[in-house]
């Protein structure tokens, strides 16, 4: 194991044990005021098909996020991991009675829709820089999905959320790691554009 991946993996123990701490403590999750400040950088005149997730453990809550999207009369999408690949698909959203638990116990919809291209993702972060790296849990299938949608010249915007206090010094990073658009946290909207 190269000293780069011992480094990520170590670093992913440390932040998960702070983020269970984090969650237990927390009051404020979502900070609409922080949210709305998006506009500033991102016409969502322009965004039909924004991609969430469903909060897992103790990640940040993403109720009241997915929510707001919906409220925007945007189409919410959930990823859906691709049977046998890394590959993230998005699928349309309609209502908790409609998830199963997918690959690593991840909420994702069931329905037999097609695959929808999104133009805006919220994506979990363990751990994020002020350089606008994000740590996740060491599966590559963001920074691979948008590889792809930039190989395809797909225009979108990646937002990361996450804990204020999840934010580090310095977020190992390796080529093939996808710098965010964003981050937005339950205290500040972070812009790396």
């Amino acid at each position: 194991m190269s000293e780069l991946i011992s480094l990520k993996k170590d670093l992913r123990k440390i932040i998960t044990q702070k983020r269970d701490l984090i969650k237990k403590n927390s009051k404020l999750e979502f900070n609409l005021e922080e949210f709305n400040k998006l506009s500033k950088y991102i016409n969502f005149d322009e965004i039909s098909y924004v991609a969430s997730f469903i909060s897992i453990r103790s990640e940040i809550s993403t109720g009241q996020l997915n929510e707001r999207i919906i409220e925007l009369k945007k189409t919410l999408l959930l990823p859906v991991i691709k049977k046998d690949s890394q590959e993230l698909i998005f699928k349309k959203y309609h209502s908790n009675k409609t998830l199963k638990l997918g690959k690593f116990n991840i909420p994702e919809p069931i329905n037999e829709s097609e695959s929808i291209t999104p133009q805006l993702f919220f994506v979990p972060c363990l751990g994020f820089d002020l350089s606008g790296y994000r740590l996740g849990y060491g599966g590559g299938f963001y920074d691979k999905t948008f590889a792809k949608y930039e190989k395809l010249n797909l225009k979108f915007y990646s937002i990361g959320y996450a804990f204020d206090d999840q934010k580090q010094s310095q977020i190992p990073k390796e080529e093939f790691d996808y710098k965010l658009d964003f981050v937005l946290t339950e205290k500040q909207l972070y812009t790396f554009l």
